[in-house]
């Protein structure tokens, strides 16, 4: 795709009011992503090599190879004599450098004359390269070990917290690196090479907490650092669906250890590199709306704008969903979940409202057949913390009568992690949902709740049993007609599923196999009849309909952007769904800000 530029497309704070500076510098977009899929690629970033002519855009299914001289996804000679490949990176000449399998080997390989150059750097490890290509640089994500120095044999030390990013001065005589502390925050640190120990620059950084880069002057004395304020982390904000907490590009200088925003505007700004002179970074749109689509299909109607997960009440005057968007540095944490008043048209009528609110994560609620309870995903925690993955947080289900306060929430579950979202049986006295098992992340697999209709106590949690063929759920819905239960099977790839099945288990019978690239979701026809799911097609995530005793689906939406997450209105007119607007693009200032 072509390089085009834009002016003013985010504003850059050191500019001078006086009409005698120069110009400001020319913001172009160099390259530009549009995943279809839901959150996977929120952290999907990019990295150019030293020459500039290419870059590595690490996305959800595997590292992409871009031309940046041609604007095109560059595959031809990727595997490099592997049998698979894992990660790209570059080394200090800008050649490819691949993590993957070749025979029973797993390992780090270079570009050989003849085959895969095997090289002598931990498996697990993010390596870095000096721009002499003499020494190495490795971390490992979620470890506070840092090695810098030759590359048989590096010195080792041993962080604050876990290392997120680092980078070489351009000299390189020494490495930049983030780590995370343990209130949330982050520290900025530098280790020359062959020292003792490493030194602090700046503590209590406002930085995402995984996926960081620093980028280095070419003097060495600034650097550039992705930042959602410039001040200490304010945890209590983090949880806030509407703090403007966005990442920003600040520049660092050591010497007076002063921060200044270079680079800001809406959507995340991170990951920022300085090649050859030139200033890059990563700048992502994640955006979502609630549509609707006629039963019948064709074009999607905007509901609630920038929220997503669409829920309908059982009497279909009310329609749940979850709000505040996807922030890089507070991932998830400022989630909760709404509800709109709407017409036979579904059309809002009145203001929204807070449904399900609470630190940490909160997902759109499921109603009860009879409007009694309301069941929804939470990672709730006690008190305000500081990232996802805090051991101070849940990871169940939650029960709610609709218009109590949230104090009165009834934990359902206590064993969940990343579990999914959950539906009711017709009889309003079971819930079908997923779960990932403990130590084998990325594979849910479903259970069957049965609780008190009257005071929401739980009575049994059991698995679903399914066929051992099926690696993973993904989504889960009971027939609002009979005792059966769709679901979406994972497959391998992008391959997914659309599987029937009764509660006990049996009569399990696929009814049509497809290509997603998410968590596209599946919901019934009011009748039970027929089901409506997302799959992928022409690239985007699309609307489609199949009949419950199988046969050909029928695609209902043609649209621009994916469409994810169906359900169907109690009165069957209208299929609510999550419609989603990526674009993960790779920016470059002509000059250094």
């Amino acid at each position: 795709m072509p390089t085009h530029r834009i002016l003013g497309a985010i504003g850059l704070a050191a500019l001078a009011a006086c009409v005698s500076e120069p110009d400001p510098p020319v913001v172009e977009t160099v390259f530009t992503v549009t995943p279809p899929t839901w959150f996977e690629d929120g952290w999907s970033r990019y990295r150019v090599s030293a020459d500039g002519r290419r870059a590595i855009f690490g996305a959800r299914f595997g590292d992409r190879l871009l031309d940046l001289e041609r604007g095109v996804a560059d595959s031809g000679g990727l595997a490099g004599g592997l049998d698979e490949v894992l990660v790209l990176t570059f080394d200090h000449a800008g050649a490819l450098v691949r993590r993957g399998v070749l025979g029973s080997d797993t390992a780090w390989f270079a570009e050989g004359s003849g085959a895969p150059k095997r090289l002598a750097i931990p498996i697990n490890v993010r390596p870095l390269w000096s721009p002499d290509g003499r020494n190495l640089a490795w971390y490992r994500p979620g470890d506070r070990e840092l090695a810098v120095g030759p590359i048989a044999e590096p010195q080792r030390y041993v962080l604050d917290g876990p290392v997120t990013g680092i980078s070489w001065s351009p000299d390189g005589i020494a490495v930049f690196a983030l780590a995370l502390e343990a209130d949330g925050s982050s520290e900025l640190i530098r280790v020359r090479l062959g020292a003792d120990s490493a030194e602090v620059l700046v503590r209590g950084l406002d930085a995402p907490s995984r996926f960081n880069s620093v980028g280095v002057a070419p003097d060495g004395g600034s650097v550039y650092l992705a930042l959602a304020s410039d001040t200490v982390p304010d945890n209590e904000a983090r949880h806030r669906p509407g703090a403007d907490r966005d990442t920003d590009i600040y520049r660092f200088d050591i010497a007076n250890r002063r921060l200044r925003v270079v680079v800001e505007g809406p959507g995340d700004d991170f990951y920022p590199q300085v090649v050859g002179g030139l200033f890059y970074w990563t700048h992502n749109e994640m955006l979502d709306d609630v549509v609707v689509v006629a039963a019948s299909g064709g074009e999607s109607r905007v509901v609630v704008p920038g929220v997503e997960i669409p829920s309908w009440s059982p009497d279909g005057r009310q329609l749940a969903y979850t709000f505040g968007g996807w922030r890089i540095a507070d991932w998830a944490l400022n989630l909760d979940a709404a509800v709109v008043d709407v017409d036979s048209n579904a059309t809002p009528v009145s203001e929204p409202k807070p449904i399900v609110t609470g630190y940490h994560e909160d997902f759109t609620p499921a109603w009860s057949p009879d409007g009694q309870w309301i069941v929804y995903h939470s990672h709730r925690s006690s008190g305000p913390v500081a990232d996802y993955g805090s051991e101070a947080s849940t990871d169940d289900l939650y029960l709610r009568r609709p218009d109590a306060p949230m104090a009165e929430e009834i934990r359902l579950t206590d064993f969940g992690w990343e579990v999914g979202v959950a539906d009711w049986s017709p009889d309003g006295r079971r819930l079908v949902f997923d779960s990932w098992e403990r130590g084998r992340p990325g594979l849910s697999k479903p259970w069957i709740a049965r609780i008190d209709p009257t005071s929401g106590r739980t009575i049994s949690i059991e698995r679903l049993p399914i066929p051992s063929a099926i690696a993973g759920t993904l989504f889960l819905s009971w027939s609002p007609r009979v005792d059966e239960i769709a679901f979406i099977a994972e497959g391998e790839g992008t391959r997914q599923a659309l599987w029937l099945i009764d509660p006990d288990g049996r009569h399990a019978r696929k009814l049509v196999e497809f290509e997603s690239s998410t968590y596209g979701g599946v919901d019934w026809t009011p009748d039970g009849e027929r089901l409506v799911y997302a799959a992928l097609m022409d690239g985007r995530m699309q609307l489609f309909e199949v009949a419950r005793t199988g046969g050909t689906p029928r695609q209902l939406t043609h649209d621009p952007h994916s469409l994810l997450h169906p359900q169907v209105s109690p009165d069957g007119r209208w299929i609510a769904a999550t419609r989603i607007r990526r674009s993960m693009q790779l920016r470059r200032l002509d000059r250094l800000p």
